[in-house]
């Protein structure tokens, strides 16, 4: 069942992507995978946001971890492009869209940076497909969560897609970003070491650990996650089944992850901790939490209840947790008030030029399992409607972006003189609203889907990739079905 769930979220993901990279940060990350995967080098040519350091060089201030899990992909891209050199339909994309301001359609455009495809074009497609294999994982550790918490296969599958579909995660399975990637290393930390279905082992805290060391790679604002698990591990009740000797060994295997981020600041800035954050547009953590965490709570802009209405359910589940699992509740607070409290006085609150809390990806998973857990165990029917309007209004937010690129709105939001980077303005802006208003006033050929952008620039014979994801996105639903009825019948 476990390969089938992956495939299928996979193969979804896959056939809604978008082909490209976005914006600066998701360039970082491929520049620094072409650099080691074509030139075995960790240095790229100077641009914007790139960080000057050891010998003059210019290098990416993002961690590696992302860069690291593109290369599979990336080497796809090159040979590829080494069998079909210049193929006009990788570098497909949405140019841009119509938004009405006034009664008159602003033709709003793609920013430069999603250009790249024109020049590097399959192995920019096939390295931006790397997150949709991610957020599959993601979503495959998230099934096996419930699971473990003791909800049945079908309810762990609905729990499921709506952490796929309704929440960001799909937004960000179609972007480079690394924020998939440090929410798969949440959740794996999380389901080895905090599973209630599985007795934690040295085997699951070295596994976690493995986990801890892949989010420290991919942001080093991961470090401190690891002192939490660790004291999940040695404080009642975990201690029952863990205790010092299982903590020692999941910092030991995390630590992997803070000597190879050490080694780099050292061959890169010639300094164990400099990361590469320590440049003029970073301005650090100069925003009043109080400001930083309303606005990433309740503002139009970036608010998490706006972005992942299943969010909400954790409203309903914390009483149940409370009862039944106190220190998984703490360990899920304790994460989520140390995400919000770091990044909500991050100068960049708001995430940049990205789709609703991009710093809060990973901690959406742990808030949306009470209520999911809670619903599904204690079979509250009467909450089903509840579950289901989350779910609805969670996917028609998500179609906004998977629709229409992103970047697009704020090209908008610069021509109508209305981008106001000093904050004065920016939280009461809504890009969900902005992005129907594209929906509705662009023509459907213009959607930001690689499928539609490649149809136009190849024709009919795109109707194949078209169909062959059509025909396995049925055949895997049909396979979990089976499966999960399978589960469900009595032994």
């Amino acid at each position: 069942m476990r390969r089938s769930i992956f495939l299928f979220f996979l193969v979804l993901f896959l056939a809604t992507t978008a082909g490209h990279i976005y914006t600066i940060d998701s360039y970082l990350n491929y520049a620094a995978t072409k650099s080691i995967g074509s030139y075995q080098k960790l240095s790229m040519p100077r641009s914007m946001m790139t960080v000057e350091g050891r010998g003059g060089r210019y290098y990416s201030k993002l961690g590696v971890g992302q860069s690291l899990a593109n290369l599979p992909m990336y080497y796809l891209g090159g040979l590829v492009e080494m069998m079909s050199p210049g193929e006009t339909v990788f570098k497909a994309y949405s140019e841009y869209v119509y938004i009405p301001h006034d009664g008159q359609p602003v033709k709003s455009e793609a920013q430069t940076i999603v250009r790249i495809s024109e020049m590097d074009g399959a192995w920019v497609f096939f390295t931006s497909l790397t997150n949709a294999f991610v957020v599959a994982a993601a979503c495959l550790l998230f099934f096996m969560l419930l699971r473990g918490f003791g909800v049945c296969a079908g309810g762990s599958f609905l729990g499921t897609l709506m952490l796929g579909f309704a929440t960001p995660f799909w937004v960000y399975a179609r972007d480079l970003f690394g924020e998939p990637l440090f929410a798969l290393s949440l959740l794996g930390t999380f389901y080895f070491l905090a599973c209630p279905g599985k007795p934690l082992t040295p085997r699951r805290a070295m596994l976690a650990g493995l986990f801890s060391a892949a989010g420290i790679l991919t942001r080093m604002s991961f470090a401190p996650i690891v002192a939490i698990f660790a004291l999940y591990i040695v404080l009642p009740p975990a201690k029952k089944t863990g205790g010092p000797g299982l903590a020692l060994r999941y910092i030991a295997l995390s630590l992997t992850g803070f000597v190879a981020v050490g080694i780099l600041n050292w061959v890169r800035f010639e300094s164990l901790f400099a990361s590469g954050y320590h440049t003029a547009f970073d301005k650090g953590f100069s925003v009043p939490l109080l400001k930083g965490v309303i606005f990433n709570l309740f503002s139009p802009y970036r608010s998490i209840f706006l972005y992942a209405p299943p969010v909400i359910l954790f409203f309903f589940g914390a009483a149940y947790f409370a009862k039944q699992h106190r220190a998984r509740l703490v360990l899920i607070l304790a994460v989520a008030a140390y995400m919000f409290a770091l990044y909500s006085r991050w100068w960049a609150w708001h995430g940049g030029w990205c789709w609703g809390p991009r710093f809060y990806l990973p901690v959406i998973p742990l808030l949306i399992l009470p209520g999911i857990v809670y619903i599904r165990l204690m079979n509250e029917r009467r909450l089903w409607p509840v579950v289901a309007a989350l779910g609805v209004v969670g996917f028609i937010v998500q179609l906004g972006a998977v629709f229409i690129n992103y970047t697009t709105a704020y090209d908008y939001w610069i021509k109508i003189g209305r981008l106001d980077w000093a904050e004065a303005d920016i939280f009461l802006l809504s890009p969900i609203t902005t992005h129907w208003k594209a929906i509705l006033s662009t023509s459907p050929a213009h959607y930001d889907i690689w499928l539609i952008q490649a149809a136009r620039e190849a024709g009919p014979v795109m109707i194949l990739p078209s169909v062959l994801l059509a025909a396995a996105g049925v055949f895997l639903g049909r396979r979990v079905k089976k499966e999960i009825d399978r589960d469900a019948a009595p032994r």
